[in-house]
């Protein structure tokens, strides 16, 4: 019987700790990283198991989200992330502009661009009079100080890299056959989200 007790305890207890997948909420503060999920424990302590995890979980800031790979344990509420598959940036959310347009991050999942002149949008034009091309998103972590950002619309999907500096990001739009840069777009910080 004990025998039998033991072997039902390893198979739930490889089972527990299996590679599953994990989202939820970043918190940093000064004793750590954090994985707010939801789930039995309030927050659960995060490790990572390979560098190329640790250099995604380093750029996230609080309040960002992932959706990650990895080792969930309710017991010590420690997650072992392996791989982090998509992140939503905190810093992205909010009312962009550059000098082809405006464009408006509501969501860690869609984004609408509206093709309007700078100068006009200065003067006092109304940018939601412009007819908006509306995006599905995502992120995903990429060397460096860039993200990669995959854009979809109604006809096709395409995909980017974005570099935030102080209020300021730097976008590149791929030819996604060629793999060459078709624009280049210099946004600038306009306002937060209400």
């Amino acid at each position: 019987m004990r025998f039998l007790l033991f072997v039902l305890s390893l198979a739930v207890s490889s089972v527990a700790l299996s590679v599953q997948p994990i989202s939820g909420t970043i918190e940093r503060d000064s004793t750590g990283v954090y994985l707010r999920s939801g789930d039995r424990c309030p927050r659960y302590v995060v490790n990572t198991k390979s560098e190329d995890a640790s250099l995604s979980i380093r750029k996230l800031s609080s309040g960002d989200t992932v959706t990650a790979s990895g080792l969930l344990d309710v017991e010590t509420c420690t997650v072992v992330i392996e791989s982090v598959d998509y992140v939503g940036l905190r810093k992205m959310l909010g009312y962009w502009y550059s000098q082809d347009g405006i464009i408006t991050v509501r969501d860690f999942d869609s984004l609408s661009f509206y093709p309007i002149n700078l100068k006009d949008f200065q003067n006092g034009a109304d940018y939601r009079t412009a007819d908006p091309i509306n995006y599905r998103y995502s992120v995903t972590p990429s060397e460096g100080k860039e993200w990669v950002v995959f854009l979809s619309d109604t006809t096709s999907t395409t995909f980017a890299t974005i570099q935030f500096n102080k209020g300021n990001a730097t976008m590149k739009i791929y030819d996604s056959e060629t793999g060459d840069v078709k624009k280049v777009l210099r946004m600038s910080k306009w306002g937060n989200l209400k």
